[in-house]
């Protein structure tokens, strides 16, 4: 179990504030070059809101080893309970520092999961970023349930078994919240060679060009949910949550 941490916990989740990429990638190397099993998550407000009202799953995030708050309404949130500046760390950045990482200690990279297609296309563009990064891709197309337990294509064992034999020192889980918490909970004392699991959410769909990112303007003024409304209008419900529900509850409610 991590250890407990200072303030500004969220629905009782607790996040680390990282103040740069320096900090980060000092972390990151760290669980590189360490024991293994290090788990990076990156709570956002729809995480969060989830975990309001299921406490395995405030217990499931808070075993990570890195916890960072992604989005602009999380960041914001923590910053007001720490009275400090507290920077958003989008998901698909931290996974990127982390190949970066990867690539200059030799290790294997395995993406789990993703829509058929986008972990394939996301490993070539990789491979091409990154000379001499090995990548291997599993369980691209399989459904999951909730669990994060595989119904479809491969089972679980046989998926477990075909990233061993790849040898990863790193996993990239791209199921989605709560299945890719819910999969690294469940297996990572099985795959004790791994140095780094973390949940990448829709990152490979990014990677891949299937989902194309906002504009760097957009990011740095935190509204990249309007781009990403803007694409698929489908996810209105989801991002009223995330921009009204999860703030106003967030104030309100201190634990």
């Amino acid at each position: 179990m991590r250890r407990a941490r200072d303030d500004g916990a969220i629905f009782g989740v607790h996040l680390d504030d990282l103040p740069s990429t320096e900090r980060l990638r000092e972390r990151c190397a760290r669980f590189l070059d360490g024991a293994g099993g290090s788990r990076i998550f990156t709570p956002n407000p729809e995480i969060l809101l989830r975990a309001r009202s299921d406490a395995s799953y405030v217990a499931l995030l808070n075993s990570a080893d890195l916890a960072l708050p992604d989005g602009t309404g999380v960041a914001a949130i923590t910053s007001i309970r720490r009275r400090r500046r507290v920077r958003r760390w989008p998901g698909v950045d931290v996974a990127s520092e982390v190949l970066r990482l990867a690539v200059d200690r030799g290790l294997t990279a395995v993406f789990l999961g993703g829509r058929p297609g986008a972990a394939e296309q996301a490993a070539r563009v990789w491979r091409d970023r990154l000379r001499g990064l090995r990548i291997e891709v599993v369980g691209a197309g399989v459904a999951f349930d909730e669990e994060g337990r595989a119904v479809e294509g491969e089972g679980e064992a046989d998926l477990v078994d075909t990233i061993r034999r790849a040898g990863p020192g790193v996993l990239l889980v791209g199921l989605g919240a709560p299945k890719q918490e819910r999969w690294i909970g469940r297996h990572a004392d099985e795959l004790p060679e791994i140095k780094i699991f973390i949940g990448v959410g829709g990152s490979f769909d990014i990677w891949s060009g299937l989902l194309p990112r906002a504009p760097h303007p957009l990011r740095r003024l935190g509204l990249e949910w309007a781009w990403r409304l803007a694409l698929e209008p489908r996810r209105l419900p989801r991002i009223l949550r995330a921009t009204v529900e999860f703030p106003i509850r967030a104030l309100v409610e201190t634990r």
